[in-house]
């Protein structure tokens, strides 16, 4: 192929020669047969190797699977459209006859009309593809499926190359393709390395200098391994793994169109990094987040798995039609099922049938069926929760509601215990009843209060009258209103207060007018707020249907024509004792009302003698219900002594002695105040459980259709739920849902899922995949660099229960990957990508890791599992410019505190602005599904570098660090600082300089007073003030130069 064939891949940095892998894929195959040959020998050739990726590229966009651009009724997709005679009469491919085959006619045809491919396609054949294809016609035209398409067998393995050291399976496979292109393993790296490389695949974090130290002390044989087993159980594992779940499963903390609001769906990103350190099979991992909702009794946690379809972008833009978004969430998650598990290209297929693969458009939205019949709804009404969701504590809230529960119970049990053994004889149960002593105290009556305020409706609020001609209770006169509506007089602001006491009762007289009665009157109280009140009759006053202390409804209207007495207790309209009262208010709705005087009834409380008995209480309680008691308790004291059952009393008596007996309170006191302090603290926790978005199936399905076009309005043939049959028939007896769809997915003889997933572990590895398309497994894919590793690999997974542990430890217990990452010349000319493994794996680090390492290695990391995203530092002014008003993420609020350094898969990730540093070292966006990050260099990365406020305060941090703990000479501290960035000893040239750059800055800082302190400045950690700043100015340039290393943003 020449280059104008192609294609650059949008995750790739550099263009690679087509014809690379068909040669590499030869050299692995003759080495597996123990010859060895050059590429332009005359060799076998294999149809899906060789020739099914050049019909493809050149033939299928008119002769391929698309029937609607398939010209001439010509097909090259399939054997029998190949061998079919043509209307012309002619055959495209006759075996073993290139000169009768039309194929061949046209694609060396003189005639540029005839010419195939057509010279307007852009694509042409090289003389060597041509022979390629009259060779292969002229064998026979043998033909075969693609062979990502075929079930994978568990090849033999191959024999080891005498000579050459093989840990396991995976070098058996590797090491003959290299013999076969004269090429030698590298020899193992250093052990520094090695344990610097490991950590940070398996955790995404280096190894501490202790770590290092410990491997290098280890001789045994086992030491290596012991290292890889220590790293899989660390949390941090699940950590790194899942931050690359994440990409796949497009997460995000927004919802990504319009206002782009804030979502809540962290807790699906918290069940992934679980899975994997729980180590959930592949197959279970897969179920639970494609149709977790869907197994017999699902669990809280398998509801949460299947956020990963609840990832999706999603709107609430004005115009937005429902039926539309409806579709689109269902074509994103039929693309997404297809890359992450499938490793094909599916889009295509929503508008006709794919071009190059055999996947029909009826096919992809019998597919889309699994995903349509959902209860979401189609706006997500820039909602934090668009339902479904369920409520999911962490487990530091779990564990938290268990100790409390535990704590609640003890008490409980505590004061059971103690009333029951309680010895309580009432020392006044046969004497009379104690007369109960009751006070009027008038705050007002013919004229108001001192200082007070006089305010209301109207020029005159407060208007007085005088009797006979008025209706006056008490004193001289009554004030008068008459009113349409709400209306109202009041005071505010009296000198001296009204002091409510315990069992305290507001009082007040009214009189109706019997020709112009009103439909409401109401009573407010002013302690500085006039959220209490109390009302009579039709609730049309201020703040109707609140039905409690700020509108307590007390009854019917009082009757009209008569002074009326109207009482309500001051607990009851939420004053507490010792509130003092400022003002008050008259208010009426419609009608003619008098009021006259005004104030409180104060009742004498129970003697301690009187509370002694409970024959007294009760007395009491009968006359006064405030404050209240428990429904249950005042249910039973209602209830006449001599009618109560056994149950009843004991009930009452528990109570009374537990909160009003003086003796046997103050025995209860402390076990009822944690007992209420615990109650209190649970109810928090509660209120604080988060919420996460998760998927749940429509009772009623919904019908799909074949989409014209992919339009949404454009229906044409009904479908249901069916999985591609080429790809393999649905599990028996599996149902036809999305656990149907999960289940094939992972079904033993499925051609795909296995082998996509151990290339994408592969790739996390090696920086490319045996498959470097690892997103296209399909015709357009690369081809496998070692075919028969890669399929021995899936099977091995496969049969293992899918044990993804398993799997890495084989990766990194390999041969092939602890091998030195040094190259030679002859290498680098022989396999300039590393496609055939003859080196170990060195490429740059992702941007998380990058960022993560600076903050662990200069102590400021905060390594807490799970919660909440975070909003670490970057430029203010970010979000403003794709920040719509009304949006709850238009401004961008930096947080404080340990926020500041969580790992950075915890960072808030906004899709129309994901985070810069993340974007400028090749994140992804998380709008769409991507299972491969693009691997760039630029000069803004060192510009972040360099310059970035979270690199500035790492390396002052880890200055103080070397200043306190790396030793008291300026060469101890060097070496100390260049083994926690790159776990090895700097060498003797590196060393000398570092000293002199030492010595250089501090002379620098000296000089320039005052410059140090700001360069320390960054940050906002506070810096440690013991220590001399020009001094902490200069080792903070020596780290931050050490953490700008391309050797400390390198695995090598």
């Amino acid at each position: 192929m020449n280059n104008a064939r192609v294609k650059k891949c949008r995750w790739s940095s550099s263009l690679v020669p087509g014809m690379a892998w068909i040669i590499l894929s030869v050299l692995v195959a003759t080495a597996l047969s123990g010859k060895i040959v050059s590429a332009a020998e005359e060799k076998p050739i294999d149809f899906s190797r060789d020739i099914l990726p050049l019909l493809s590229e050149t033939c299928f966009k008119c002769h391929g699977p698309d029937q609607a651009n398939r010209e001439a009724g010509l097909r090259l997709d399939k054997h029998e459209g190949a061998l079919a005679k043509l209307e012309s009469g002619k055959v495209a491919l006759v075996p073993g006859k290139s000169n009768e085959s039309s194929l061949y006619q046209r694609i060396t045809s003189k005639d540029p009309e005839l010419r195939m491919p057509p010279i307007d396609s852009g694509k042409e054949l090289t003389q060597a593809e041509i022979k390629l294809l009259q060779r292969w016609i002229d064998g026979g035209g043998q033909w075969s499926g693609h062979w990502a398409f075929q079930t994978p067998q568990k090849p033999e393995l191959p024999g080891p190359v005498k000579g050459w050291k093989a840990e396991n399976s995976i070098d058996l496979f590797i090491q003959p393709a290299l013999e076969a292109a004269a090429l030698k393993p590298a020899p193992e790296a250093r052990k520094e390395t090695l344990i610097r490389r490991l950590t940070l695949d398996l955790t995404g974090l280096p190894p501490t200098i202790k770590e290092v130290d410990a491997f290098l002390q280890d001789d045994s044989t086992a030491a290596y391994e012991r290292v890889v087993d220590r790293l899989l159980k660390s949390s941090r594992y699940g950590e790194h793994m899942g931050r690359r779940w994440l990409d796949a499963a497009r997460f995000a903390d927004t919802h990504g169109l319009h206002l782009d609001n804030e979502r809540s769906i962290w807790p699906y990103r918290d069940w992934v990094i679980d899975a994997f350190n729980r180590n959930v099979p592949f197959d279970q991992f897969t179920i639970e987040q494609l149709a977790g909702d869907l197994l017999p009794n699902p669990t809280l946690a398998q509801r949460v798995a299947t956020g990963f379809n609840r990832c999706n972008v999603t709107t609430s833009e004005g115009g937005s039609i429902n039926e539309e978004y409806f579709v689109r969430y269902a074509v994103d998650r039929v693309e997404t099922t297809s890359t992450v598990w499938l490793g094909l290209t599916s889009g295509c297929a929503a508008c006709h049938d794919h071009k190059y693969d055999p996947l029909t458009q009826k096919e992809f939205y019998q597919l889309f069926s699994y995903f349509f019949s959902l209860t979401e709804k189609a706006m997500d009404g820039n909602a934090l929760l668009p339902p479904p969701v369920v409520r999911v504590a962490t487990k530091k809230q779990v564990a938290q509601q268990q100790q409390l529960r535990e704590q609640i119970a003890a008490a409980r049990k505590e004061i059971e215990t103690g009333v029951a053994n309680w010895k309580y004889v009432d020392p006044m149960a046969d004497a009379k009843p104690l007369p109960l002593t009751q006070n009027d105290k008038v705050w007002f009556d013919d004229e108001l209060p001192a200082g007070a305020k006089p305010q209301g409706n109207g020029p005159n609020p407060w208007k007085f009258v005088t009797a006979p001609e008025h209706p006056v209770y008490s004193g001289k006169n009554s004030s008068v209103r008459t009113g349409k509506g709400i209306t109202q007089h009041f005071f505010t602001g009296a000198k001296e207060p009204l002091v409510i006491n315990a069992n305290d009762r507001l009082f007040a007289y009214v009189y109706l007018d019997p020709k112009d009665p009103p439909e409401t009157v109401q009573l407010q109280f002013n302690d500085g707020t006039w959220e209490h009140r109390a009302h009579w009759g039709a609730d049309k006053a201020f703040l109707p249907g609140r039905k409690n202390a700020s509108n307590m409804p007390m009854g019917p209207l009082p009757e009209t024509g008569k002074w009326v007495r109207l009482e309500v207790s001051a607990a009851t309209v939420g004053l507490k004792p010792g509130s003092k009262l400022n003002g008050w208010a008259f208010t009426q709705f419609n009608g003619t009302v008098h009021w006259d005087k005004a104030g409180v009834v104060t009742i004498g409380a129970l003697s301690p003698a009187q509370r002694a008995s409970l024959a007294q209480w009760e007395h009491f309680r009968a006359k006064i219900k405030q404050p209240g008691v428990p429904a249950d308790v005042q249910k039973v004291l209602d209830v006449a002594k001599e009618k109560r059952t056994k149950e009843q009393g004991e009930k009452l008596l528990r109570y009374y002695l537990q909160h009003v007996n003086p003796e046997s309170r103050k025995r209860f006191a402390e076990p009822l105040k944690n007992q209420d302090t615990w109650n209190k603290e649970l109810a928090g926790i509660e209120k604080a459980i988060p919420s996460t978005l998760i998927m749940q199936e429509r009772k009623e399905p919904r019908q799909a259709h074949v989409l014209e076009r992919g339009q949404y309005t454009e229906k044409r043939e009904k479908v249901s739920s069916l999985v591609p049959g080429w790809l393999g028939t649905p599990v028996e007896g599996a149902p036809g849902n999305r656990l149907g769809l999960a289940q094939w997915l992972v079904s033993p003889t499925h051609p795909l899922t296995a082998r996509v997933t151990v290339n994408r572990f592969w790739q996390h590895y090696f920086g490319t995949g045996l498959v470097k398309t690892s997103e296209d497994f399909g015709v357009q894919g690369e081809q496998p660099s070692h075919p028969a590793l890669l399929d021995w690999l899936a099977v091995d997974f496969i049969e293992s229960g899918w044990d993804m542990k398993r799997l890495h430890k084989m990766l990194v217990m390999s041969a092939t990957y602890r091998q030195s990452s040094r190259v030679s010349e002859k290498k680098l000319s022989a396999d300039p990508l590393n496609r055939l493994l003859s080196r170990g794996p060195r490429f740059r680090l992702d941007a998380e890791v990058i960022r993560d390492q600076a903050l662990v290695i200069s102590g400021l990391l905060v390594e807490e599992i799970g919660g909440k995203s975070v909003r670490p530092y970057q430029p203010a002014g970010l979000w403003k410019p794709v920040g719509f008003g009304g949006s709850n993420t238009s401004v961008f609020k930096q947080d404080k505190g340990d926020k500041l350094y969580r790992r950075s898969m915890y960072t808030f990730w906004k899709r129309t602005s994901p985070p810069p540093t993340m974007t400028i070292f090749d994140a992804p966006d998380r709008e769409t599904c991507q299972v491969r990050r693009a691997r760039t260099n630029t000069p803004l990365q060192a510009l972040v570098l360099m310059n970035d406020v979270q690199f500035i305060e790492a390396a002052r941090k880890f200055a103080e660090k070397v200043m306190s703990e790396g030793g008291a000479g300026t060469e101890q501290r060097v070496t100390f600082a260049f083994r926690s960035v790159l776990a090895r000893q700097p060498s003797s040239s590196e060393l000398a300089t570092l000293t002199k750059l030492f010595t250089d800055y501090q002379a620098e800082f000296k000089a320039a007073a005052g410059s140090a302190g700001k360069l320390l400045a960054a940050g906002e950690s506070a810096r440690d003030e013991a220590l001399d700043v020009n001094e902490l100015g200069a080792w903070t340039m020596i780290v931050h130069l050490l953490l700008n290393l391309s050797e400390t943003v390198t695995k090598g």
